[in-house]
């Protein structure tokens, strides 16, 4: 299908003998079209790309257009927390909007017996530990795993410096949580994690495994949709830069609808309605300093068109036997 822009640029073509000459300095509408036309060629398309046939299903990792490895980029490896803006740093922006809701998910959706002394919560991508570390702040025992040995390090040198043993860390991969028991973890989170993996069934039937019944599933992730498209991929990926490059593949996004398809069929509960959307903020304290104006995200309760949270409660024993 052609993009808006492809159906938009004129048929640039000399027009022979009948091409009429500007006023000034004897010139041609070419000579001045051929530079918008050149303009428009270079800037990315506006239609989302054909999507995979089952997003639910394994994909081909080697159809994707994402790069996983970035994480792992010497040259990103102190932006997780950094204050000049550096692009994995506007990951902290996020955090406005998702820590309550996680918080709240983890602590007050579960069904867990009362005694909530010694609960622990498995973050799986946890990067940098940007989230990880400000739900150990609110009391939360939290072991992050991530597949960047690099990440991990920055991760664990931040919870040192700031005194939280309650955040722990170590290398892990999302499709392999053998390294744990069954039912050993009290709640799990994923943030900005799912529209990164390839094979969703896998990774999220091990989060169902070491998850205790009655325990809660918390997570964030991007819908796959035209504003999506235009938002994510077009402006802030290629345009503003404000990601690094192949951050994100839109094919790979998520609908609710899907999600929940999909987590019911792991043994969960789960209702779209609880889902949130979030919504960015406008900083213009930035724009003196050269960059974007994007400020904290807030949530947006009546629209999950791009970023949104959910969560999910693994069904407890009794019903799935019932079931």
């Amino acid at each position: 299908m052609p993009s808006v822009l492809a159906l938009a640029r004129p048929a640039l073509r000399p027009a022979g003998g009948r091409a009429r000459r500007l006023a000034h300095g004897g010139r041609q509408l070419w000579d001045f079209l051929t530079p918008l036309h050149a303009l428009t060629r270079a800037l990315p398309e506006l239609v989302p790309p054909a999507e995979f046939p089952d997003r639910m299903a394994r994909i081909d990792e080697s159809l994707t257009r994402i790069d996983n490895e970035l994480y792992s980029d010497e040259a990103l490896a102190g932006g997780w927390h950094n204050a000049d803006m550096a692009q994995l740093a506007s990951l902290q922006l996020l955090n406005p909007a998702r820590v309550p809701f996680f918080h709240d998910a983890l602590t007050r959706r579960a069904e867990l017996p009362s005694d909530d002394s010694g609960r622990r919560y498995l973050e799986v991508g946890c990067g940098g530990g940007v989230l990880t570390e400000e739900l150990a702040a609110r009391g939360c025992t939290m072991h992050g795993i991530d597949m960047s040995e690099k990440a991990v390090e920055y991760a664990r040198a931040r919870a040192a410096h700031l005194s939280l043993p309650n955040a722990t860390y170590e290398v892990g991969n999302a499709y392999d949580l053998s390294r744990f028991g069954d039912a050993s973890f009290d709640g799990v989170v994923m943030a900005d994690v799912l529209e990164h993996l390839h094979d969703l069934p896998r990774a999220l039937g091990e989060v169902a495994r070491v998850l205790k019944p009655g325990g809660v599933f918390a997570f964030d992730t991007i819908n796959r949709t035209v504003l999506s498209y235009v938002l994510t991929i077009v402006l802030a990926q290629e345009l503003l830069r404000v990601v690094p490059a192949n951050t994100h593949d839109w094919r790979l996004y998520v609908r609710p609808e899907e999600l929940s398809l999909l987590l019911q069929r792991l043994g969960f509960e789960v209702d779209t309605a609880h889902f949130v959307g979030m919504k960015p903020g406008i900083d213009l304290r930035r724009l003196p300093l050269g960059q974007f104006p994007l400020g904290a995200f807030s949530q947006a309760p009546n629209s999950l068109r791009v970023n949104y949270l959910g969560w999910a409660r693994r069904r407890a024993a009794e019903r799935r036997d019932a079931a």
